[in-house]
């Protein structure tokens, strides 16, 4: 069983590399990525275990339990794709006894698991201090990462059925996107309050004790033990490691075969009600009802709320981290440049709109049945978005100006965000017509595969983002000078809708003219799996 669940796994990702060629050029920048991440932890445990041997030891056991704990919180959001859920083998004749030992394998196995074991194996270069540490932290590798994957399958058992609604996805989907992208301002703070302690160097020492006799990080505390010669500490953790693996064993066991005999379906979100005012105010046309249909996606597909609280998080984020860093003359004032963040959001636009065939899916076959021009398409998307855009880039430059002080530079704020958003948004549809990325499919994780577009999207950014800068860019350097000369601002801001407006009925017409030559193809693309 436990050869056959993991040869499953693998030609599952080995399907879905061979439909979809794309993923593999973007599971090869991961993979860089990932290489270059634990060629860092290699330098920083190497540093540290020359010019620091005792805090090397203190910091691998902080380490030990991060990872187990964003393995146990990760798992809320990928349960959700999971190819090998209990749900899938309920009719089988299979129990949870000889199921557990296979999934967990499979678990260790996966790229998450092959990286976690590589950054274990590099963190016997910090327990190399001691070696009864080394010797110890080398046997525990399989204790350790049997805790991560046995702690992520309990979690996401125990919250399976809260899970299995639609509200309830999309709110804990929201909470964590608001917890991701506070992240930086979050540790932020936390080094800030580090380092207005008294004596901080007293503290790490304190927390990766206790975190040593915890469940996250006891089988990490067991080296750290044997370097600083406790044995008896040693082996008290090592109960603690072994007991925590041991409840957590029979826990999934548990949680699995209640599964495998009452399986866990996924419920809707409740009655869907009709647009009534929103149908009346557009124009019955194919343009009014893809604009009808983009404004109810952004209010109800998960995958789409989330871009709309970025539009409203990625600046209220920049002024922040400005502020705590004290840029400003006062404790609420920044300076003059601050008029200028509302105009981040291009980058999100452009990406969103560029990726709006790709959250349709294998829908979009309906556009291409029924002959819905291209140019309405695009249209239609830029119409419905546009109606959620103004508005939010209204309310971001109306409080720019008035943290920087500024009200007079209104107009200029205005001009530089419409006109590079405009430009980003008209630029957007039109490379989409030909780089339509890649989506988590309709009722899937919006942090699963797809999420971040594919390797078109990165294509695309770099298409966009240059285009965007010519295009905007007089606005946007009208809006700097205007900083001295305030009454640029008007002139920011009416070239800024002129040009932003000119590149958006572009956009709609030369990516209409694409995708009507391209409709199979972009078709294929996006419904192939991610």
């Amino acid at each position: 069983m436990v050869a056959l669940l993991v040869s499953l796994r693998w030609r599952q990702l080995g399907h879905q590399l061979g439909r979809n060629p794309w993923m593999i050029v973007s599971l090869i920048i991961s993979g860089m990525i990932a290489l270059g991440l634990l060629t860092a932890l290699a330098a920083g445990l190497v540093a540290l275990r020359i010019a620091a041997p005792d805090a090397a030891v203190r910091t691998l056991v902080l380490v030990g339990a991060g990872i187990v704990l964003v393995w146990w919180i990760g798992s809320i959001v990928v349960s959700v794709d999971d190819s090998l859920a209990p749900e899938r083998f309920a009719l089988l004749p299979v129990t949870a006894r000889a199921m557990l030992p296979g999934l967990v394998v499979a678990g260790a196995t996966t790229i998450g698991g092959i990286g976690t074991t590589v950054a274990l194996l590099l963190m016997l270069v910090g327990w190399s201090v001691s070696p009864l540490a080394l010797v110890a932290a080398l046997i525990l590798i399989p204790l350790a990462l049997a805790t991560c994957v046995l702690g992520a399958r309990v979690v996401s058992g125990l919250l399976a059925g809260w899970l299995a609604g639609r509200r309830t996805r999309d709110l804990v989907i929201t909470l964590g996107v608001l917890l991701v992208a506070c992240s930086g301002l979050l540790i932020n703070v936390l080094v800030r309050a580090f380092a207005r302690l008294s004596d901080p160097t007293a503290v790490l020492p304190a927390i990766a004790d206790a975190a040593g006799w915890t469940p996250l990080g006891a089988v990490f505390g067991v080296p750290a033990a044997l370097a600083q010669g406790d044995l008896l500490a040693a082996g008290l953790r090592l109960l603690i490691a072994l007991a925590t693996a041991a409840a957590l064993w029979f826990a999934a066991r548990g949680l699995l075969a209640a599964r495998l005999v009452a399986p866990i379906q996924s419920r809707g979100g409740g009655r869907v009600r009709s647009g009534g005012l929103l149908d009346r105010i557009l124009p019955a046309t194919a343009i009014g009802a893809i604009a009808a249909r983009t404004l109810r996606y952004a209010t109800r597909d998960p995958r789409q709320v989330i871009n709309t609280v970025m539009m409203l998080l990625l600046p209220a984020l920049l002024i922040g981290v400005a502020l705590m860093n004290g840029r400003g003359e006062g404790s609420l004032a920044l300076g003059p440049g601050t008029i200028l963040i509302p105009s981040i959001n291009a980058l999100l636009i452009g990406t969103i709109l560029q990726l709006g065939i790709a959250y349709d899916n294998d829908a979009i076959a309906l556009h291409i049945h029924t002959g819905v021009p291209g140019r309405a398409d695009r249209a239609g998307r830029l119409l419905g978005f546009g109606i959620i855009a103004v508005p939010v880039t209204l309310v971001l430059c109306v409080a720019a100006s008035v943290i920087a002080g500024r009200i007079d530079l209104l107009p200029a704020s205005l001009g530089a965000a419409l006109g590079l958003g405009a430009a980003a948004a008209g630029i957007g549809v039109w490379v989409g017509a030909f780089l339509p990325g890649r989506a988590p499919a309709p009722e899937a994780n919006p942090f699963g595969r797809g999420s971040s577009g594919g390797v078109q999207s990165m294509v695309a950014m770099m298409i966009i983002t240059p285009l965007s800068l010519v295009i905007g860019g007089p606005a946007f350097g009208l809006a700097i000078a205007a900083i001295w000369t305030p009454w640029l601002g008007w002139l920011s801001l009416a070239l800024g809708v002129v040009c932003g407006g000119l590149a958006a009925w572009g956009g709609a017409v030369l990516g209409g003219r694409i995708l009507e030559r391209r409709w199979p193809e972009v078709l294929t693309e996006v419904a192939s799996e991610a």
